[in-house]
């Protein structure tokens, strides 16, 4: 896993109103990424004639796997959960569209009833991998650029408990993806992701400003502020911790500056503790370092945008 394959750079960038843009979905899936995992489709089926004819909704199950970098092939999952007959060919824009991934079914029945039919121990069927994680989390990226945050958050939730024990699954994986999903603005989904990386390691300082950091873009100060104290007791040293605690400081200074940044007022004992954490003077995760505030140019508002805040180091003049 590296940062070219993350593309986390993206954020980097602005849309037309001035906001970052998230991580793009496409990026994951279509570099390489090798998604394996069952997938459901549903369709109406109408029974029954004249007044008496009803329409339910039938659904099958169908084994895909990625064949391309915008091209997979799918067969129909059996009543045994097993995949048969031929491969049909689904394009990416299919999958995204009429495909649902099911991924608590396939590694629950799908996988071990691929290994009873094939007579073979089930660490030999190929079950979710790095890159097909990868995969299916980009899918679920782009299920929320097309307005369907409900499909997004399922299957971020299957992928939060999936538990194929693969290469790779580990603090990085889920630090990564949890400042993906913070700069896409899934905020909740964002802190599940960091707490899932607290379970490989729990004392790093990068990963605790990260968690920090979340809450403060999701305007909870007692969260922001339980997680930089955790950071800073690790590293008290530690730049990006010190100035989001100096932000705290400045924005209960002025008050003037939180419908500038959109942000409530900070609690006067969030506000008091931040004073005193400063007052009382290496990462092993990379560190969501993008910085917490952006420049606004003179005269110009940018929608989601926060501005520079120059502050003072508590106790001095300069």
């Amino acid at each position: 896993m590296n940062d070219d394959f993350f593309a986390l750079d993206l954020a980097s960038t602005l849309d037309d109103e001035g906001a970052p843009k998230p991580p793009s979905g496409w990026k994951y899936m279509s570099r390489g990424g090798m998604l394996r995992c069952a997938f459901s489709t549903t369709r109406p089926v109408k029974m029954g004639m004249g007044a008496s004819q009803r329409t339910h909704a039938s659904q099958n199950f169908w084994y895909v796997e990625q064949v391309d970098r915008e091209e997979f092939s799918g067969r129909m999952i059996n009543d045994i959960h097993v995949p048969i007959g031929d491969p049909e060919s689904i394009t990416m824009q299919d999958l995204v569209s009429n495909y649902t991934p099911e991924l608590s079914y396939f590694e629950e029945l799908v996988l071990p009833a691929m290994a009873v039919a094939a007579n073979v121990s089930p660490d030999e069927v190929k079950g979710v991998d790095a890159s097909g994680f990868l995969s299916l989390f980009g899918l679920s990226l782009i299920y929320l650029s097309r307005h369907e945050p409900d499909r997004a958050r399922e299957l971020l939730d299957q992928l939060v408990r999936v538990k194929a024990d693969f290469d790779g699954k580990d603090q990085f994986l889920f630090n990564d993806l949890g400042i993906a999903l913070r700069k896409s603005g899934m905020y909740p989904d964002a802190m599940v992701y960091f707490r899932r990386a607290l379970e490989f390691v729990g004392d790093d300082e990068n990963l605790y400003y990260n968690l920090a950091r979340v809450h403060y873009e999701n305007n909870d100060w007692d969260g922001c502020l339980e997680y930089l104290v955790l950071s800073h007791r690790l590293n008290p040293e530690l730049e990006m911790t010190r100035s989001l605690l100096e932000m705290i400081v400045g924005l209960d200074q002025d008050h003037s500056l939180l419908g500038r940044y959109g942000k409530p007022i900070v609690p006067p004992h969030i506000a008091s503790r931040a004073r005193q954490i400063l007052t009382v003077d290496s990462g092993k995760l990379k560190l969501d370092e993008e910085p917490v505030v952006m420049g606004i140019e003179p005269g110009r508002a940018r929608s989601g945008a926060v501005g520079v805040v120059e502050l003072k180091k508590h106790g001095s003049d300069k």
